[in-house]
């Protein structure tokens, strides 16, 4: 799973320009030139209005005092839907288009999210003393300063008769 992306980053190009070639073929040279400038520019004014929105949230959320982790992603996903539609071809304009719609974007969200919090969260509070995280079930993350302390004495409960022999 791991050689998945590096090798669909290798294939990438070769995908493209068999679907330029298909799609050239098909309408013409001219319309598919077209169709890529128009989803160049197209997927940037798009990137650009809902990049300020999330922005605008996101200064809202910490105004409040709140993280404003569910607009950080979606702007980072919205960045990369405007890599994507920037890049000339068609396969990837058919995901940075699929990344503008909300739905996809809180789906791609949430997949990312718990992948890092599964990924990161796994060794729970730091102990080495000072700041830390503590990453809970919920996903939520607490933060605070804590110190470790020493660890408590153990008492063991004996049931020898040794009290009955001094007697």
């Amino acid at each position: 799973m791991k050689a998945f992306l590096p090798l669909t980053i290798l294939a990438l190009p070769f995908l493209e320009i068999a679907v330029f070639i298909a799609v050239g073929s098909a309408i013409g040279i001219f319309p598919t030139i077209g169709l890529t400038i128009l989803g160049m520019v197209g997927g940037i004014l798009i990137v650009k209005a809902q990049g300020f929105v999330h922005l605008r949230r996101m200064q809202a959320a910490m105004q409040a005092g709140e993280p404003p982790v569910a607009d950080m992603c979606h702007t980072v996903l919205l960045l990369i839907a405007g890599i994507l539609l920037v890049l000339p071809g068609f396969i990837t304009d058919i995901i940075g288009l699929a990344l503008l719609l909300p739905p996809v974007r809180a789906i791609a969200a949430i997949a990312f999210l718990k992948r890092f919090t599964v990924r990161h969260g796994q060794a729970g509070a730091q102990n080495t003393g000072g700041q830390g995280y503590y990453y809970n079930q919920r996903d939520d993350i607490i933060e605070g300063e804590f110190e470790e302390a020493p660890p408590a004495p153990r008492h063991h409960l004996s049931h020898s008769n040794d009290d009955d022999k001094k007697s």
